[in-house]
């Protein structure tokens, strides 16, 4: 087997241990009975083939903009985001199990730098480098939960949690994304207005 390309003292240097209690993520309305649930699926850490991730925003904002806007507003004139988008949507806080926490690898600030992985893995709209290194750390340090990450959206934290340590996760609360008190004022922020059709 070949060396792992990241190697554990670097590994360790970025290691953080975090109990978050008040983490957001928005989920498809028919599986609210399954707040927590996952499948392989492509994403930034993951290539929807050697495992699942979950990902979470430490604000209802970023959890927003991550799983909603994304890039759709790129050039556009009008920023329209249509209200069924956020009607097939329910936002859910998760916490951490009590006395549980999770071992992140750090990827905020010089943390790509620092662990010698390409800053693409963190901040491009390419995937490619993510999934690489997510496969790598999954495969070659079984220990490691997932990753802490900024939002290359708002630049506040997130979370990938890798598919083995979703137990230590717990449901706090669901509610409408539609009724989110919050809603309203991300909306005027971000100059989007919702649209019917």
């Amino acid at each position: 087997m070949s060396p792992s390309p990241y190697p554990r003292a670097r590994v360790e240097r970025r290691c953080t241990l975090l109990a978050p209690d008040h983490a957001y993520r928005l989920i498809w309305r028919q599986y609210a009975a399954l707040p927590l649930g996952y499948v392989p699926s492509p994403s930034r850490f993951c290539d929807g083939v050697s495992f699942a991730m979950l990902y979470l925003a430490v604000d209802f904002e970023t959890a927003l903009l991550e799983t909603l806007v994304r890039d759709r507003f790129v050039h556009a004139r009008r920023r329209l985001l249509p209200t069924r988008a956020l009607s097939a949507r329910l936002w859910a806080t998760v916490g951490t199990v009590i006395k549980e926490h999770l071992r992140l690898l750090d990827l905020t600030g010089e943390g790509c730098t620092d662990l010698g992985a390409p800053t693409d893995a963190v901040h491009a709209r390419n995937h490619s480098a993510g999934r690489a290194l997510g496969r790598a750390i999954y495969r070659d340090h079984p220990d490691i939960d997932g990753f802490l990450y900024s939002s290359r959206f708002t630049g506040e934290g997130c979370f990938a949690v890798f598919d083995r340590a979703v137990w230590k996760l717990k449901l706090t609360r669901t509610g409408e994304v539609l009724e989110h008190p919050q809603l309203p004022a991300v909306l005027d922020q971000h100059q989007i207005q919702l649209n019917a059709e």
